[in-house]
């Protein structure tokens, strides 16, 4: 086995560790908060914003907004012309997705954390199940990385991964994170070229 191999038997030995013993109530805040928190909002407002100002309660109060401003003076023209309106919306979507997420995750994160036997049970297992697919994200994000630096450091990074039995080098070149993003901000990422097994 290769050291990138026994690195990434560490990490997930650790990773599942960690899960077991903090367990998902905990792991869950973690993971939602911070950074992740507001990541996780942006995403949402991002995909749903454009299906939830469709709603007729939005567009007419943003239609009040705009006419409460319409013809006023050379400063709201100038907010009019930098659409406001829109500015409004999606600052207002991601307040209310930021209470909402934080009251949703105190929620499940309680549930989770209630003493009884089957629910601490359960409570172990799903902490061991969102640890491990935090450290997988993980990995497709550093192995995304690498790949948009290209050159060398990429060259190298291939020749360390080549002929792993976990088969690292197969999923640095399959790297789902790839299609995600080229879907969440339409850009095209380089497809790394394929790599050959070491002899």
């Amino acid at each position: 086995m290769l050291i990138a191999d026994w690195v990434a038997l560490g990490l997930i030995l650790l990773f599942a560790v960690l899960g077991l013993l903090l367990g998902f109530g905990r792991g869950l805040r973690f993971f939602t908060k911070g950074i992740f928190g507001f990541i996780i909002s942006v995403i949402f407002c991002y995909f749903l914003g454009g299906l939830i100002i469709k709603f007729d309660f939005v567009q007419n109060l943003l239609g009040m907004l705009v006419t409460a401003l319409t013809d006023k003076n050379t400063f709201c023209d100038v907010l009019l012309a930098i659409r406001i309106d829109i500015i409004v919306y999606y600052v207002a979507l991601f307040i209310i997705v930021q209470v909402v997420r934080i009251i949703i995750v105190h929620i499940i994160s309680r549930a989770f954390e209630i003493e009884n036997v089957f629910v601490k049970i359960i409570n172990r297992f799903f902490g061991m199940v969102i640890f491990l697919a935090a450290l997988v994200l993980t990995v497709m994000l550093v192995f995304q990385i690498v790949c948009m630096i290209g050159g060398t450091a990429e060259a190298n990074f291939i020749e360390m991964l080549s002929g792993s039995k976990l088969k690292l080098d197969w999923f640095y070149e399959n790297n789902p994170l790839i299609e995600i993003l080229e879907v969440l901000f339409r850009i095209e990422i380089r497809i790394p070229v394929e790599m050959t097994p070491a002899v």
